[in-house]
Protein backbone atom coordinates (compact mmCIF):
# COMPACT_ATOMS: atom_id res chain seq x y z
CA UNK A 1 0.00 0.00 0.00
CA UNK A 2 2.75 2.44 0.98
CA UNK A 3 6.30 2.35 -0.38
CA UNK A 4 8.92 4.79 0.86
CA UNK A 5 12.20 4.61 -1.08
CA UNK A 6 15.44 6.41 -0.19
CA UNK A 7 13.59 9.27 1.45
CA UNK A 8 15.40 12.34 2.72
CA UNK A 9 13.61 15.23 4.45
CA UNK A 10 14.68 18.48 6.06
CA UNK A 11 13.48 21.61 7.82
CA UNK A 12 15.22 24.30 5.81
CA UNK A 13 18.95 23.58 5.95
CA UNK A 14 18.54 21.05 8.77
CA UNK A 15 18.27 17.54 7.35
CA UNK A 16 16.35 15.15 9.59
CA UNK A 17 15.92 11.97 7.52
CA UNK A 18 18.48 10.16 5.36
CA UNK A 19 17.81 7.37 2.86
CA UNK A 20 14.73 6.02 4.68
CA UNK A 21 13.02 3.08 2.99
CA UNK A 22 10.04 1.17 4.31
CA UNK A 23 6.85 -0.45 3.11
CA UNK A 24 3.40 -1.03 4.56
CA UNK A 25 1.35 -3.81 3.01
CA UNK A 26 -2.43 -3.75 2.76
CA UNK A 27 -4.01 -4.97 6.01
CA UNK A 28 -0.89 -4.71 8.15
CA UNK A 29 -0.12 -2.91 11.37
CA UNK A 30 3.46 -1.65 11.09
CA UNK A 31 5.23 -0.06 14.07
CA UNK A 32 7.84 2.69 13.74
CA UNK A 33 10.03 2.76 16.84
CA UNK A 34 12.90 4.92 18.00
CA UNK A 35 14.02 7.49 20.57
CA UNK A 36 12.76 11.05 20.83
CA UNK A 37 14.23 13.20 18.09
CA UNK A 38 14.92 10.28 15.76
CA UNK A 39 12.69 11.71 13.00
CA UNK A 40 9.58 9.52 13.39
CA UNK A 41 7.10 12.42 13.38
CA UNK A 42 8.94 14.03 10.48
CA UNK A 43 8.58 10.82 8.49
CA UNK A 44 4.80 10.74 9.01
CA UNK A 45 4.51 14.41 8.07
CA UNK A 46 6.58 13.82 4.94
CA UNK A 47 4.34 10.93 3.90
CA UNK A 48 1.33 13.24 4.27
CA UNK A 49 3.06 16.11 2.45
CA UNK A 50 3.35 18.51 5.37
CA UNK A 51 7.15 18.34 5.27
CA UNK A 52 8.69 18.33 1.75
CA UNK A 53 11.05 15.52 0.84
CA UNK A 54 14.45 16.42 -0.55
CA UNK A 55 15.26 13.02 -2.05
CA UNK A 56 13.70 9.65 -2.69
CA UNK A 57 10.16 8.72 -3.62
CA UNK A 58 6.75 7.92 -2.14
CA UNK A 59 4.12 5.65 -3.64
CA UNK A 60 0.64 4.96 -2.30
CA UNK A 61 -1.40 2.17 -3.88
CA UNK A 62 1.17 2.22 -6.69
CA UNK A 63 0.61 5.94 -7.36
CA UNK A 64 3.59 8.33 -7.06
CA UNK A 65 2.64 11.02 -4.54
CA UNK A 66 5.88 13.02 -4.26
CA UNK A 67 4.41 16.23 -5.62
CA UNK A 68 0.83 15.89 -4.42
CA UNK A 69 -0.58 18.44 -1.94
CA UNK A 70 -1.65 17.11 1.46
CA UNK A 71 -5.36 17.40 0.58
CA UNK A 72 -4.90 15.12 -2.42
CA UNK A 73 -3.11 12.53 -0.29
CA UNK A 74 -6.03 12.57 2.13
CA UNK A 75 -8.40 12.04 -0.80
CA UNK A 76 -6.35 8.97 -1.80
CA UNK A 77 -6.90 7.54 1.68
CA UNK A 78 -4.07 8.64 4.00
CA UNK A 79 -4.94 10.03 7.42
CA UNK A 80 -2.75 11.21 10.32
CA UNK A 81 -3.57 11.25 14.03
CA UNK A 82 -0.96 13.77 15.22
CA UNK A 83 1.17 13.66 18.33
CA UNK A 84 -0.49 15.77 21.02
CA UNK A 85 -3.93 14.94 19.54
CA UNK A 86 -4.52 18.35 17.92
CA UNK A 87 -8.18 18.58 18.87
CA UNK A 88 -10.08 21.89 18.86
CA UNK A 89 -10.93 22.50 22.53
CA UNK A 90 -13.66 25.11 21.98
CA UNK A 91 -15.58 22.93 19.56
CA UNK A 92 -17.82 20.04 20.54
CA UNK A 93 -16.90 16.40 20.11
CA UNK A 94 -19.26 16.15 17.14
CA UNK A 95 -17.82 19.28 15.51
CA UNK A 96 -14.29 17.89 15.88
CA UNK A 97 -15.41 14.67 14.21
CA UNK A 98 -17.08 16.58 11.38
CA UNK A 99 -13.74 18.21 10.58
CA UNK A 100 -12.37 14.76 9.85
CA UNK A 101 -15.01 14.23 7.16
CA UNK A 102 -14.34 17.16 4.84
CA UNK A 103 -12.71 15.12 2.08
CA UNK A 104 -14.81 14.19 -0.94
CA UNK A 105 -14.28 10.48 -0.28
CA UNK A 106 -15.94 10.73 3.16
CA UNK A 107 -18.35 13.65 2.88
CA UNK A 108 -21.32 11.59 1.71
CA UNK A 109 -20.89 8.81 4.27
CA UNK A 110 -20.55 11.06 7.29
CA UNK A 111 -23.44 9.57 9.28
CA UNK A 112 -22.19 6.03 8.69
CA UNK A 113 -18.78 7.07 9.96
CA UNK A 114 -20.27 8.80 13.00
CA UNK A 115 -21.97 5.52 13.87
CA UNK A 116 -18.75 3.57 13.39
CA UNK A 117 -16.76 5.93 15.63
CA UNK A 118 -19.42 5.90 18.34
CA UNK A 119 -19.46 2.09 18.28
CA UNK A 120 -15.68 2.01 18.69
CA UNK A 121 -15.70 4.72 21.37
CA UNK A 122 -19.10 4.74 23.16
CA UNK A 123 -17.89 7.44 25.56
CA UNK A 124 -17.69 9.87 22.62
CA UNK A 125 -21.40 9.33 21.95
CA UNK A 126 -22.09 10.27 25.56
CA UNK A 127 -19.90 13.37 25.17
CA UNK A 128 -21.13 14.24 21.66
CA UNK A 129 -22.24 17.78 22.51
CA UNK A 130 -19.56 18.45 25.11
CA UNK A 131 -16.68 20.85 24.47
CA UNK A 132 -13.64 18.80 23.49
CA UNK A 133 -11.38 20.75 25.83
CA UNK A 134 -13.28 19.39 28.85
CA UNK A 135 -12.53 15.73 28.00
CA UNK A 136 -10.02 13.65 29.88
CA UNK A 137 -6.68 12.89 28.24
CA UNK A 138 -7.82 9.41 27.27
CA UNK A 139 -11.07 10.72 25.81
CA UNK A 140 -9.14 13.32 23.81
CA UNK A 141 -6.97 10.58 22.34
CA UNK A 142 -10.06 8.57 21.44
CA UNK A 143 -11.50 11.68 19.77
CA UNK A 144 -8.29 12.24 17.78
CA UNK A 145 -8.32 8.64 16.50
CA UNK A 146 -12.03 8.82 15.71
CA UNK A 147 -11.53 12.08 13.79
CA UNK A 148 -8.83 10.35 11.75
CA UNK A 149 -11.26 7.55 10.94
CA UNK A 150 -13.94 10.00 9.77
CA UNK A 151 -12.02 10.50 6.50
CA UNK A 152 -12.45 6.78 5.70
CA UNK A 153 -8.70 6.18 5.43
CA UNK A 154 -7.08 3.19 3.79
CA UNK A 155 -3.92 4.01 5.78
CA UNK A 156 -4.22 5.46 9.29
CA UNK A 157 -0.95 6.88 10.64
CA UNK A 158 -0.92 7.37 14.41
CA UNK A 159 1.74 9.38 16.22
CA UNK A 160 2.13 8.34 19.88
CA UNK A 161 -1.27 6.82 20.70
CA UNK A 162 -0.39 6.11 24.34
CA UNK A 163 1.46 9.32 25.23
CA UNK A 164 0.60 10.49 28.76
CA UNK A 165 -2.22 7.99 29.28
CA UNK A 166 -2.91 5.62 32.18
CA UNK A 167 -2.22 1.92 31.54
CA UNK A 168 -5.92 0.95 31.51
CA UNK A 169 -6.67 3.58 28.88
CA UNK A 170 -3.63 2.52 26.85
CA UNK A 171 -4.93 -1.06 26.78
CA UNK A 172 -8.33 0.20 25.61
CA UNK A 173 -6.75 2.29 22.84
CA UNK A 174 -4.69 -0.63 21.56
CA UNK A 175 -7.69 -2.96 21.62
CA UNK A 176 -9.59 -0.45 19.48
CA UNK A 177 -6.66 -0.18 17.05
CA UNK A 178 -6.73 -3.96 16.60
CA UNK A 179 -10.47 -3.78 15.89
CA UNK A 180 -9.98 -0.93 13.40
CA UNK A 181 -7.37 -3.04 11.63
CA UNK A 182 -9.75 -6.01 11.53
CA UNK A 183 -12.28 -3.71 9.83
CA UNK A 184 -9.82 -3.24 6.97
CA UNK A 185 -7.80 -0.17 7.90
CA UNK A 186 -4.03 -0.48 7.49
CA UNK A 187 -2.07 1.20 10.32
CA UNK A 188 1.37 2.80 10.57
CA UNK A 189 2.01 3.36 14.26
CA UNK A 190 4.68 5.56 15.86
CA UNK A 191 4.85 4.54 19.50
CA UNK A 192 7.13 5.03 22.52
CA UNK A 193 5.49 2.08 24.30
CA UNK A 194 7.67 -0.41 22.47
CA UNK A 195 6.32 -3.52 24.16
CA UNK A 196 2.71 -2.68 23.27
CA UNK A 197 3.68 -1.66 19.74
CA UNK A 198 5.47 -4.95 19.10
CA UNK A 199 2.55 -6.89 20.57
CA UNK A 200 0.00 -5.30 18.25
CA UNK A 201 2.02 -5.01 15.02
CA UNK A 202 2.93 -7.44 12.26
CA UNK A 203 6.26 -5.82 11.44
CA UNK A 204 8.38 -2.99 12.81
CA UNK A 205 11.13 -0.57 11.86
CA UNK A 206 13.58 1.12 14.24
CA UNK A 207 14.54 4.69 13.31
CA UNK A 208 17.57 6.22 14.99
CA UNK A 209 19.27 9.51 14.09
CA UNK A 210 17.16 9.82 10.96
CA UNK A 211 18.02 6.40 9.55
CA UNK A 212 16.40 2.95 9.64
CA UNK A 213 18.72 0.72 11.67
CA UNK A 214 16.55 -2.37 12.15
CA UNK A 215 13.50 -3.92 10.53
CA UNK A 216 11.66 -7.21 10.59
CA UNK A 217 8.70 -9.16 11.98
CA UNK A 218 7.69 -7.76 15.36
CA UNK A 219 8.01 -11.15 17.03
CA UNK A 220 11.67 -11.24 15.97
CA UNK A 221 12.46 -7.69 17.06
CA UNK A 222 11.11 -8.41 20.55
CA UNK A 223 14.02 -10.79 21.06
CA UNK A 224 16.66 -8.68 19.26
CA UNK A 225 19.51 -7.73 21.60
CA UNK A 226 19.53 -4.04 20.63
CA UNK A 227 15.77 -3.65 21.03
CA UNK A 228 15.80 -5.45 24.37
CA UNK A 229 18.64 -3.34 25.69
CA UNK A 230 17.65 0.08 24.31
CA UNK A 231 13.85 -0.06 24.39
CA UNK A 232 12.61 -2.88 26.62
CA UNK A 233 15.03 -2.43 29.49
CA UNK A 234 16.11 -6.08 29.45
Amino acid sequence: MLKVSGLGASYGNLQVLWDVSLKVENGEIVALLGPNGAGKTTLLKTILGIVPLVSGSLKFDGIPINGLPTANRVELGISLVPEGRGIFPYMTVRENLELGAISKRSRFSKEKNFKRCFELFPILKERENQMAGTLSGGEMQMLAIARGLMSEPKLLMIDEASLGLAPLIVNKIFQVLKEVNKQGVTILLVEQNVFQALEISNRAYVLENGRIVLEGPSVNLKSHAHVKRAYLGI
